[in-house]
């Protein structure tokens, strides 16, 4: 339940576009166009300065903005109290997660809840780790699913399940022939690496670090974001890398990769479940919480 003038006015502020609030309304961008200046004849005040395809508030948008976002939440705060009171499982619950939740750990969970409670609307935003649980703290999401090590921060984490980081080379690496990977081995390979500063790149240099290996002194090629697309390079033959077993299953089951062993060195993290505080607010993300909570996940290997 929302006034949709309302937020699409906040979504142009906070995208500063009207072509990017319109694709998240769903909306053409005309259209988008056609509720502000309905508004502003409403209101009798510019509210919004375009200037080529950039967007700003006037001193009075800015003003309208601030109550806009008040308004809004009042809007979902009613809308959580009726549906709690009705002990009806329905309405939004925005979540955060980071990729690599999103792409292998979710689509299953949420899935099997959408079909039990098929009245929700899950706003899912991807992220990591780290902004993840900025946003929780900052009240833009409710919930968040992440992963790694995470210290001293106010978000609650409760375990949900366990990933393992592993390395993986293309089939005709040379290196796929030996039982067991050293140290050596490692600093004469070219890397593909995940970007820095997310939470698995932390994690990989921590576990380099114990090994000996300045992680600075690695051949690496190049840098990426994606899972999927680190993957698709060490497919291709352009370097070695490590990622998380949730990412690789399918790889491994077709071949494309294989593992390299390092004797006597795991490295297990977790995936977590967070909120802020002890309870989260709403019914829904309540009943979220309990179901994730009882969820058996499928482990790849």
């Amino acid at each position: 339940m929302e006034d949709h003038r309302l937020k699409a006015f906040c979504l142009i502020i906070e995208t500063g576009s009207f072509s990017k609030a319109a694709e998240a309304k769903f909306m053409t961008q005309s259209a988008m166009s056609h509720l502000i200046r309905n508004l502003e004849d409403e209101l009798g005040v510019k509210l919004l300065n375009r200037q080529g395809k950039a967007v700003t508030p006037t001193p009075a948008g800015m003003l309208f903005y601030d109550h806009a976002k008040k308004i809004l939440e009042e809007y979902r705060n009613m809308e959580h109290a009726v549906y709690s009171f009705m002990q009806t499982v329905k309405g939004p619950l925005s979540l955060g997660a980071s990729h690599t939740a999103a792409t292998y750990l979710l689509p299953q969970v949420l899935y099997v809840f959408l079909k039990r409670y098929p009245d929700v609307r899950i706003a899912l935003s991807v992220s990591g780790t780290e902004k993840v649980i900025n946003n929780i703290i900052k009240g833009k999401i409710e919930l968040g699913i992440v992963e790694g090590q995470i210290k001293n921060t106010p978000v609650i984490l409760e375990e949900i399940a366990e990933d393992e980081i592993v390395i993986i080379a293309s089939d005709d690496n040379p290196l796929t022939k030996k039982k067991d990977i050293s140290r050596q081995d490692l600093e004469e390979q070219i890397f593909i690496m995940p970007e820095t500063g997310s939470g698995i790149r932390e994690f990989i240099e921590a576990f380099l670090h114990s090994m000996g290996i300045d992680p600075e002194c690695l051949k690496v090629s190049m840098t990426l974001g994606s899972p999927e697309l680190v993957i698709q390079m060490v497919q291709s033959g352009l370097g070695i890398s490590f990622v998380s077993k949730w990412s690789v299953f399918r790889s491994l089951k077709e071949g494309s990769v294989a593992l390299l062993n390092i004797p006597g060195k795991g490295m297990k993290r977790k995936f977590f479940f967070t909120c802020l505080g002890g309870e989260p607010q709403t019914h829904v993300a309540k009943t979220f919480r309990e179901f994730i909570r009882g969820y058996r996940f499928f482990i790849p290997f």
